[in-house]
C-alpha cells in the first residue's frame, strides 16, 4: 500500500485509538461484562458518494451526511452515552472539517482558504480535543483543536507535518504524526501540548506515527519505520513487530491489563493482511480465508474479548468489525464501498 498524505477517494489510515484511549489498568480485576455496545465509524457508499456513517452493535445509527459531498468519519469516541465523531467533508475543491455530538453538526473547521482533515477525536475535562492538519497553500501543518477552534500548530518551516491521534491525560494533551522538514525524511512524532515531547525516529528512513493511548504517565504509540510496523513506548522502540521484508504498519494500540495489543497490517504477497499482535508477538491474522486482504484500523480489549474494526478487500471494500479472528459484525453490503476506520466499545454490566 503506497503512503500518501492524503487521498480523498481511499482514506488512508485514520487515527486508531484502543477506544479513544487505552483500556484500564484495572480491566483485568473487573467482573466481565455481560455484553458490549460497540460504535463503529467509517463510510459507505449507496449511491456513489462517501457518506459518513456511525454504526451500533452492526446497525446503522446515524448518517452524519446527506451524500450530496463524499465525506468520511474517521474517529468516534462515546462518552456517558454521548456519541463523538470526527471526520471531514470534500467541498468543492476544499476540505472541510466536521465534529458531530450524536449525529448532529457541533463544529466545522473551514480555513479561510485551504483545507481541514480531522482523524482523531478526544473528549476530556468538558472539551472535545481533534488531531488533525490544515492544508493551506500546499503547506501541510498538524494541529489540534479544542471545541472547534484551533489550540496548537505543529510544525516548523519549510515542513509538512500531520497529527493522526489524540489523547488526553490529566490537563496534557499529547498528540502523534508525522514531520518533514524540507528534503530529509520523515519523522515520527510525539507532542505534548504545544511543544515536540518525543522524537520517536533518528530521521535515517521514513517513519510516521498513526496510533497513540496513554496510561498514567506512560504513552504508547503505534506505526511504521521504513517497511516495520513498530511500537513505542515513551520515546523509545518497544517493539519491531515484523521483519522488513514487506510493507507493514502498526494502525492502532491498547493495553489492557499487562498486556500490550496492536492492529496493522502487513503485505502479503499482493495483498494487505491484518494482524492483531500481543505483547510484540502475532497473536493472529485476519484473513478469511477466501484470498480477500483486510486491514482493521482500530482495537479494544476487555479481558480475553478482543475487537477490532476496519477492511476486507475484495470486489469491493466493506466494513466490518471482528471479535477475535472471526467477523462479529459486516457493516456495509458490498453493493459499494465501505470502510470503519475508528470503534468505541462500551462494556455492560448487569
Amino acid at each position: 500500500m503506497k503512503r500518501l498524505l492524503h487521498n480523498l477517494f481511499l482514506p488512508l489510515f485514520a487515527v486508531t485509538l484502543c477506544s479513544g484511549a487505552c483500556s484500564d489498568d484495572d480491566n483485568d480485576r473487573q467482573p466481565k461484562p455481560s455484553g458490549y455496545d460497540i460504535y463503529t465509524a467509517g463510510y459507505k457508499t449507496p449511491s456513489g458518494k462517501s457518506v459518513a456513517t456511525v454504526w451500533k452493535n452492526g446497525q446503522e445509527l446515524y448518517a452524519l451526511t446527506d451524500g450530496t459531498n463524499n465525506a468520511w468519519a474517521y474517529s468516534v469516541s462515546v462518552d456517558n452515552g454521548t456519541v463523538y465523531t470526527a471526520g471531514y467533508e470534500q467541498q468543492g475543491d476544499a476540505i472541510v472539517g466536521k465534529i458531530w455530538v450524536n449525529g448532529a453538526l457541533k463544529y466545522t473547521v473551514a480555513p479561510a482558504s485551504g483545507s481541514a482533515y480531522l482523524y482523531s477525536i478526544s473528549a476530556a475535562n468538558g472539551s472535545l480535543y481533534v488531531a488533525g492538519s490544515e492544508d493551506t497553500n500546499g503547506a501541510l501543518t498538524a494541529k489540534i483543536w479544542k471545541d472547534g477552534a484551533e489550540a496548537y500548530a505543529y510544525s516548523v518551516s519549510p515542513a509538512v507535518s500531520q497529527a493522526r491521534a489524540v489523547t488526553v491525560s490529566g490537563s496534557d494533551v499529547y498528540a502523534a504524526g508525522s514531520l518533514q522538514s524540507g528534503l530529509e525524511k520523515q519523522l515520527a512524532v510525539v507532542w505534548k501540548n504545544d511543544k515536540a515531547h518525543f522524537t520517536l525516529t533518528d530521521g535515517q528512513t521514513d517513519a510516521g506515527a498513526i496510533a497513540l493511548c496513554a496510561d498514567g504517565r506512560t504513552l504508547y504509540t503505534a506505526g511504521y519505520v521504513g517497511t516495520q510496523a513498530v511500537v513505542w513506548k515513551d520515546a523509545d522502540l518497544l517493539y519491531t513487530l515484523t521483519d522488513g521484508s514487506s510493507s507493514a504498519e502498526a494502525t492502532a494500540v491498547c493495553r489492557s491489563g499487562s498486556a500490550l495489543y496492536a492492529a496493522g497490517y502487513q503485505v502479503d504477497g499482493f495483498e494487505n493482511e491484518g494482524v492483531v499482535w500481543k505483547n510484540g508477538r502475532e497473536l493472529y491474522d485476519l484473513s478469511d480465508g477466501s484470498a480477500q486482504g483486510s486491514l482493521p484500523y482500530a482495537i479494544a480489549v476487555y479481558g480475553d474479548d478482543v475487537f477490532s474494526a476496519g477492511t476486507l478487500f475484495g470486489t469491493s471494500r466493506t466494513a466490518v468489525v471482528w471479535h477475535g479472528e472471526e467477523i462479529l459484525h459486516t457493516l456495509t453490503d458490498g453493493t459499494g464501498h465501505g470502510e470503519a476506520y475508528s470503534m468505541s466499545v462500551v462494556p455492560l454490566y448487569k
